[in-house]
């Protein structure tokens, strides 16, 4: 089972993503089996590695806990649904 979350990251570095949307293996600890960074421009980068299968070296929180803080003050989440996820992946593989 999945769930899908959306990431923001409030920043002023001109070449780091500003959202971070996860694709996150509930069966597995939370670990993020998909990612894609998206950046100010809009441009997207997909992240999967078939060889190591997660694309996190650590769970991802819950969108409770990074709304409390607990990841820092610069982030905010709430999730989305699996469709809207795998419309932003596709966009990146045409």
């Amino acid at each position: 089972m999945y769930e899908y979350i959306s990431c923001n990251w409030r920043h002023n570095f001109k070449d780091e993503p500003v959202t971070f949307l996860y694709e996150v293996d509930l069966d597995e600890e939370r670990y993020a089996t998909r990612m894609i960074e998206v950046f100010a421009d809009g441009h997207t980068n997909n992240l999967q590695d078939k060889e190591w299968k997660f694309v996190t070296e650590e769970p991802v929180p819950t969108v409770n806990d990074i709304n409390k803080g607990e990841c820092g003050e610069e982030f905010s989440a709430c999730m989305i649904s699996k469709e809207e996820f795998e419309e932003i992946w596709m966009k990146n593989i045409e």
